[in-house]
C-alpha cells in the first residue's frame, strides 16, 4: 500500500515527521515525502573553525529514502494515496483537494501553545486561533485518524476516535564528531530559540562562564532574536551557533552525543509542563546529562526518575513502537478504505 506523509508547512526532513514516522512506515509500505527544503543553516562564533567540514556535509546531505519530494511556492499535485498530515496548517489543503488524511499527527497542545508561547507576536496569536476555531467542526465529523505525539494530549479528541502514539527518540547518524577538538568538553542548548525554551538561560550561562566552549544549535525565525544574541555573546570567547528555520537533525544528534550537558531549561508554561520534551527522549537515550528546571513539572521529574539510570530503556527507541504505528495505520486504512 502506498502512503503520502505531508510536511507542507515544516521542511521535508523534520525530526518527528520523517525520520520517526515515514521511515518507519516506510519499512513496510511505500512511502512519498513531500515537504519543503532546508535552507543553508548559519554558522557564526568563535568555535566554528573546529567544526570538521567532511563530517558537516555528511550531516547536511538529505537521505534519499523514503522517495522525497520538495516543495517551494507552490501547492502539491492531488494526492494519488491516503495522507498523513503532520501540521494542522496542512489540513486546508487536503480539504482543497477532496482527501482525507488518514493520521493527523498532533505535535503540540495548539490551543494552550498560541495562548501562552511567548515568542509569539499578537498577530501570530490571532492567526493560530482563527486556524484553529476553523478546525473544530471537522474534528468532531471526522472519524478515527489522530496520531498524537504525547499521551498528555488525549483530551483533544475522543478515545474512541483516536490513535495514540507517543514520542520517543530514535538513533539516526553514526558519524565521527563535528567538533572532534571538543568532545566532551561543550555545554550544549538544542532546540527553538525561545524564551519559552529556556533559550535566553542558556544564553545567561555562557555569558557567566566567558571561556567554557558553548555550543547553541537549532530554530531561528526572528532577526531580532538574532541581533539581540548576537550582541550578547559579543565579547564570548568560545561559543559557536548554528540556526536557520530548521537544523538537519542528524547535526543536532551528532552535537547531543557529543556534548558535556545538554540543556533543557523549559520555563513552566502550560503547554509545556503537560508534555515530556523530545529533548529528554535524547539525552536519557544517548547517556548524557541533561540540566532542566526540577520541581516545576511532576511529569518531568517523574521521567527522570524513572530513566535517568536506565539510559538504554528500550520504550526510550522509537522502534519500540513501531508495531503500535503499523496497528493504527491498518485500523485507519480499514476504516476510510476498506482494506
Amino acid at each position: 500500500m502506498k502512503l503520502l506523509v505531508w510536511l507542507l508547512r515544516d521542511v521535508a526532513y523534520h525530526p518527528r515527521g520523517y525520520y520517526r514516522l515515514a521511515r518507519s512506515i516506510a519499512k513496510k509500505h511505500e512511502v512519498e515525502v513531500w515537504g519543503r527544503p532546508i535552507a543553508p543553516p548559519t554558522i557564526e562564533g568563535p568555535l566554528r573553525v573546529h567544526i570538521d567540514l567532511r563530517v558537516w556535509e555528511l550531516l547536511c546531505t538529505p537521505p534519499s529514502y523514503p522517495l522525497t519530494y520538495i516543495i517551494n511556492d507552490c501547492l502539491p499535485p492531488a494526492p494519488s494515496a491516503p495522507v498523513i498530515a503532520c501540521n494542522p496548517l496542512d489540513m486546508p489543503i487536503l480539504l482543497y483537494y477532496l482527501e482525507r488524511p488518514l493520521i493527523w499527527d498532533v505535535w503540540e497542545d495548539y490551543r494552550k501553545n498560541y495562548r501562552y508561547e511567548p515568542s509569539y507576536s499578537s498577530y501570530q496569536r490571532f492567526i493560530r486561533r482563527l486556524g484553529w476555531n476553523f478546525l473544530q467542526p471537522l474534528l468532531k465529523r471526522l472519524p478515527i485518524y489522530f496520531s498524537l505525539a504525547e499521551y498528555a494530549y488525549a483530551g483533544l479528541t475522543p478515545f474512541s476516535r483516536s490513535i495514540f502514539l507517543p514520542n520517543a527518540f530514535v538513533s539516526v547518524e553514526g558519524a565521527s564528531p563535528l567538533l572532534p577538538e571538543l568532545v566532551g568538553k561543550y555545554f550544549l542548548y538544542t532546540g527553538n530559540f525561545s524564551p519559552g525554551w529556556g533559550f535566553w538561560e542558556a544564553v545567561e550561562k555562557a555569558l557567566a562562564h566567558p571561556k567554557k566552549p558553548f555550543v547553541f544549535a537549532g530554530s531561528l525565525k526572528s532577526s531580532v532574536v538574532e541581533k539581540r544574541l548576537l550582541e550578547r555573546l559579543r565579547d564570548h570567547k568560545a561559543w559557536l551557533g548554528i540556526w536557520g528555520r530548521f537544523i538537519p537533525y542528524p547535526v543536532i544528534q551528532n552535537l547531543q552525543r557529543h556534548c558535556k550537558v545538554l540543556y533543557a531549561l523549559y520555563q513552566p508554561l502550560p503547554h509545556l509542563v503537560g508534555k515530556i520534551p523530545s529533548k529528554f527522549y535524547e539525552a536519557a537515550a544517548l547517556g548524557i546529562p541533561c540540566i532542566y528546571p526540577e520541581g516545576v513539572s511532576s511529569i518531568w521529574d517523574a521521567f527522570w526518575k524513572n530513566y535517568r539510570d536506565y539510559p538504554q530503556a528500550p520504550r526510550l527507541y522509537w522502534e519500540f513502537y513501531e508495531s503500535l504505528l503499523e496497528e493504527g495505520i491498518a485500523i485507519a486504512t480499514k476504516a476510510f478504505y476498506g482494506f
